[in-house]
């Protein structure tokens, strides 16, 4: 059951309180400060305050210096500072779209949703996060297919986007079989560009991993199941799509949560014991 203080706060608002708290960035959270000028930038630190104290996040105290929610400047501390975070993002066949953030810092969690200009932070417990993500996605009936793995150049796979959107389906087709796609996955990547497959993007950050810190797991979800990989063929960016089934993609969801939310987590010392 989620427990504490929930917060609504603009970008501005998150990032002018972040730097606050010696932070250059704030993942998920676009900077639209650091390119202003001087001036402009005093100005606008006042409009914050302004707002956040309108919010009563922020409050003058006896000698005029603003004080800002202690619970709140801890919150971003976890969200901004902490072992890592996992970005989920769905587009469903239809038009419906989700993303959210969760952050993690040991027995604590947070959970940002852009809602227009705001992000609404709220507190989750790390053990519920798991079972959240993987009810978050739908998982419905597919065809399985003998069709192998192919690599496609962004632009070029950019080019065929273009050509669906100006109904050009089969020039955009073409182009996917060039590169050397199937019949199946060529239509799986048509029917995802023109919204009519499920497309899930999952990112799991681990600030304390050894090796590689993150894991990103996306795919399409029409006819078939089609996982995307980013590489590089030469000096250009590109794509593979990878036909792959349930299975595989549940393991690999749950590599990523392990990273963050291991099934067994070492407990905290009480600090009790120690008084």
């Amino acid at each position: 059951m989620d427990t504490g203080k929930t917060y609504e706060l603009t970008a501005d608002e998150i990032l002018y309180l972040s730097a606050g708290l010696g932070m250059d960035t704030f993942y998920g959270v676009p900077d639209g400060l650091s390119g202003l000028s001087w001036q402009m930038l005093q100005l606008r630190i006042m409009e914050l305050q302004d707002s956040l104290c309108r919010k009563e996040y922020m409050q003058p105290d006896f000698d005029g210096n603003n004080q800002t929610d202690s619970e709140l400047l801890e919150m971003l501390s976890v969200c901004g500072d902490g072992d890592g975070f996992i970005c989920f993002e769905s587009s469903m066949k239809g038009g419906a779209q989700t993303g959210y953030f969760y952050f993690v810092k040991g027995r604590r969690a947070y959970k940002m949703t852009p809602q227009g200009e705001q992000y609404l932070f709220a507190p989750v417990l790390p053990e519920e996060i798991k079972e959240k993500i993987l009810n978050e996605i739908v998982w419905k009936e597919t065809l399985s297919t003998q069709e192998h793995s192919f690599s496609i150049l962004q632009k070029n796979l950019e080019k065929a986007a273009k050509l669906t959107g100006r109904d050009a389906g089969e020039q955009a087709g073409g182009l996917l079989k060039e590169a050397g796609a199937g019949p199946a996955i060529t239509q799986a990547i048509l029917d995802g560009i023109s919204r009519q497959a499920d497309f899930y993007s999952l990112f799991f950050y681990s600030a304390h991993a050894q090796e590689t810190p993150g894991l990103s797991v996306q795919f399409l979800q029409g006819k078939i199941l089609t996982r995307m990989e980013y590489d590089t063929i030469g000096d250009e960016d590109s794509v593979t799509f990878c036909p792959t089934d349930r299975g595989a993609l549940e393991t690999l969801l749950r590599q990523g949560l392990n990273m963050l939310i291991p099934d067994h987590p070492v407990a905290e010392p009480d600090i009790n014991q120690f008084t």
